[in-house]
């Protein structure tokens, strides 16, 4: 630590002490709490049409369905998805509307064509990844981790009819007629 000469003057001590006491509490100011505009999502009830704030990020990770709508609107939907170790969401294909999926949770394999039996787009993505998926591309996402993997999409126009909820892989196998 330097000492201090005689010849310092006064004001630049008391400067120096006030704005190293200022940057010091800057960090130690109480911020006000976030207002929660939905803290609690109700799962089961597609909130399409209607002007809605989540905390996507958490309705997502807490999400237990395959598959859940969570917003129908006229020209896009928000869809929560929940995969266990080992599923998939099988093989589709979309003609005419791209498609957008956020990994929050988990780790993926992403297969993606021009053909089903052309797969050659292969990538392995994890938490915070974004996967953009062109219309008129086959596509397959696979849980290759050993947690659930925990996603949203979203569809412009939307894929599933509003409200759809599929809790389990298997429900939505037999359902798969409805999209």
């Amino acid at each position: 630590m330097k000492m201090l000469h005689n010849d310092t003057k006064p004001g630049m001590l008391v400067a120096a002490v006030f704005l190293f006491a200022l940057s010091m509490s800057i960090g130690c100011v109480e911020q006000p709490a976030r207002e929660t505009a939905q803290a609690v999502v109700e799962y089961g009830e597609d909130m399409g049409t209607e002007p809605w704030v989540l905390d996507i990020e958490g309705a997502t990770v807490a999400n237990a369905n395959y598959r859940i709508a969570m917003w129908t609107g006229e020209y896009m939907q928000m869809v929560l998805m929940s995969l266990k170790p080992g599923e998939i969401i099988d093989l589709e294909l979309h003609e005419s509307h791209d498609q957008f999926i956020r990994i929050e949770q988990g780790e993926a394999r992403v297969l993606m064509g021009k053909t089903k039996d052309d797969m050659s787009f292969d990538k392995n993505v994890f938490d915070d990844w974004a996967i953009f998926i062109p219309a008129g591309y086959w596509h397959e996402v696979r849980n290759i981790g050993d947690t659930d993997l925990k996603l949203y999409t979203l569809y412009a126009p939307g894929e599933h009819p509003k409200g759809t909820l599929h809790k389990t892989y298997e429900d939505a196998k037999e359902h798969d007629h409805d999209h």
